[in-house]
């Protein structure tokens, strides 16, 4: 009787850790961070400050930093009050040092309602160049 009693405790013992143990999740990820490959990343470290901000659309933003690196910047809609070429606005959380996928980024314009990112991209200096002359002549 010990015997099966015995068994039977270790049965549900080895059951109930099986069924009860918590799965260790994935962070959700809140924005796509894309590294200069291609690749999807859950953090991307900056090096540098950023010194130029170019709107492409209502859409797309670009960032450069002071090394000449190349960010576009995703929404998550069209952000209506980026079609105002005069309106400023910030980036928050504010750029530091690193990125996380973990976090939610939001464009907030000087007036009106604060906008969700979804991707934050590195591209290469060719087609960041090639953005920054079109948004440059955008008709506003």
């Amino acid at each position: 009787m010990k015997t099966s009693f015995a068994a039977s405790l270790a049965i549900l013992l080895a059951a109930s850790a099986a069924m009860g143990a918590p799965a260790r999740a994935e962070p959700d990820r809140k924005t796509d961070l894309v590294t200069l490959d291609g690749a999807s990343v859950d953090l991307m470290r900056l090096r540098h400050d950023f010194d130029g901000v170019w709107v492409i659309d209502n859409q797309n933003i670009l960032y450069r930093d002071n090394v000449r690196d190349y960010y576009l910047v995703t929404l998550d809609d069209a952000c209506p009050t980026l079609d105002i070429r005069s309106r400023t606005f910030n980036f928050r959380p504010g750029w530091s040092w690193q990125l996380r996928a973990s976090f939610s980024y939001e464009v907030r314009p000087e007036a009106g309602s604060p906008c969700g990112v979804s991707r934050i991209a590195q591209i290469d200096g060719d087609k960041a160049v090639a953005l920054r002359d079109a948004a440059q002549w955008r008709v506003w």
